[in-house]
């Protein structure tokens, strides 16, 4: 045992976590299947949903995160994983998600993603482009799963503290309906401290007899529940919206959501397959589409000479400031 000279156990040490949030990556995956929710009953199914991610993770419907510990080796890095789907109102009604509050016929989340993986296609850019810009969407919280899960844990704390402000961010920024996640009997004190009411399946059914880690809970709140509550929750926070100012295309979103993670040009033109010219093309086109809206974005000096390189740094720098406040201009929208 290891103790102190005068015979106290010591606490146990451990390195200082050095948390953050990103976005899911494909090298994520062998990782993101162990912290798969045993509710979903999809455990043999593993390999298929691992292929299934792989196609997902570049999907416009879908947005998904992890939490890591860079204190950690690699391969036991990430410590909670998210992952959720925006649904216009036709995909969200087939669901069940229609009601106010929200009564799903039941547990859903498996059955989407064995149609999934049997080939049914999820919303298009266009689809979701029109519904973001009627207020037509629901967001569809898939699950979220952390290790450690015992609350009493401060690491399991400070691993949900992370998740929150990713959840904040990176499903924020749409002009949602409603917002609604699925989770087990035992998520409920992880998710409404986030501002998620329990919503009661609309019939009963053999789930409601499992055990707590296998019971299915459904969460969901209306936008117009969530605006009626004093700004705090997480779940409220990501309901504010404002329509995007600028109208990025959708190379230019991607390329300002990856960045928005420090990613190095190199990095970034790996992610996007581009050349350091498009790269610098896109950038440009950026730059030049915020100026073309709002001429005094960059300040008095913005059309001067490149000072030797030094103005488009500071551009990007502006950018992106911009961008983590107004995470709609991340959003297609029509």
């Amino acid at each position: 045992m290891n103790t102190s000279a005068q015979g106290q156990p010591r606490p146990i040490s451990r390195p200082i976590p050095r948390l953050r949030w990103r976005p899911t990556r494909e090298a994520d995956l062998p990782q993101c299947m162990a912290l798969l929710p045993a509710w979903l009953g999809l455990d043999d199914r593993k390999p298929a949903l691992q292929a299934l991610w792989a196609e997902l993770l570049d999907d416009p419907s879908i947005t998904t995160t992890v939490m890591e510990d860079l204190a950690l080796p690699a391969p036991q890095r990430l410590l909670g994983w998210g992952c959720s789907v925006v649904l216009p109102t036709a995909h969200a009604k087939a669901l069940g998600l229609q009601d106010d509050p929200p009564q799903p016929p039941g547990p859903m989340v498996a059955g989407l993603y064995q149609r999934w993986m049997a080939g049914e296609p999820r919303p298009d850019l266009k689809a979701l482009a029109e519904a973001n810009g009627q207020g037509q969407l629901h967001l569809l919280n898939l699950h979220y799963t952390q290790r450690p899960a015992n609350l009493a844990d401060p690491l399991a704390l400070a691993v949900l503290a992370v998740a929150n402000d990713a959840f904040r961010f990176a499903v924020g920024g749409w002009q949602l309906q409603a917002m609604h996640i699925q989770g087990c009997a035992a998520d409920v004190p992880m998710f409404t401290a986030a501002g998620f009411p329990v919503c009661p399946y609309a019939q009963s059914g053999p789930w409601e007899r499992l055990p707590d880690e296998l019971r299915p809970t459904h969460f969901g709140i209306t936008r117009r529940a969530a605006l009626a509550m004093l700004p705090g929750t997480s779940v409220r926070q990501a309901f504010d919206h404002y329509p995007p100012r600028f109208r990025f295309s959708p190379s230019q979103r991607r390329l300002l959501w990856l960045a928005l993670f420090d990613d190095s040009d190199e990095a970034l033109m790996a992610r996007l397959e581009v050349s350091v010219h498009a790269l610098k093309k896109l950038w440009r086109g950026i730059y030049e589409r915020i100026e073309d809206v709002a001429p005094g974005f960059f300040g008095d000096d913005a059309d001067r000479a490149d000072d030797d390189g030094k103005r488009g740094p500071e551009k990007r720098r502006q950018v992106l400031a911009y961008v983590r406040q107004r995470p709609e201009e991340l959003r297609p929208w029509a």
